[in-house]
């Protein structure tokens, strides 16, 4: 097992997506649509703006309730979880995309909006300290 060559998670996401796509595929042309198909096929944009950062993505179909956002250290997670019923049959799912965030956000006001199939999500950056100069005093101070 000299060959074997360890993946890393960046390769595992990838595969992962791909598998998902597929099988996305397969089931619409079944007649099947994935509620979460909008989240794999869209196109993450990320502008930055005075405060910070802006998100925005189109996702019709994705409601506020298929749609759940996280933050964790550097990364941001969509996740859309879906349950659909067809023909007597119920399928359910869940299709997960990640971002690394390109600074520290001030998690406490980070916002998000969904509005005709438009997210949006306010990602305010930390402030990063101005330079600054320090004065230094003798070491022979009076007291």
């Amino acid at each position: 097992m000299p060959n074997l060559k360890s993946w890393r998670n960046q390769q595992l996401q990838r595969l992962k997506l791909d598998s998902d796509r597929m099988f996305n595929q397969i089931c619409s042309e079944f007649g099947l649509p994935s509620v979460c198909q909008p989240l794999m096929d869209t196109e993450l944009r990320l502008i930055e703006t005075d405060e910070g950062y802006r998100l925005e993505a189109e996702l019709p179909g994705v409601t506020e309730e298929n749609l759940e956002l996280s933050i964790d250290g550097a990364y941001l997670t969509l996740r859309c979880v879906y349950s659909e019923k067809c023909e007597g049959t119920e399928s359910s799912g869940s299709f997960e995309s990640q971002l690394r965030l390109p600074c520290k956000v001030r998690l406490e006001d980070v916002d998000a909006s969904l509005e005709d199939g438009k997210l949006i999500i306010n990602l305010p950056s930390c402030n990063i300290p101005q330079r600054r100069t320090i004065p230094i005093t003798r070491g022979d101070k009076k007291e």
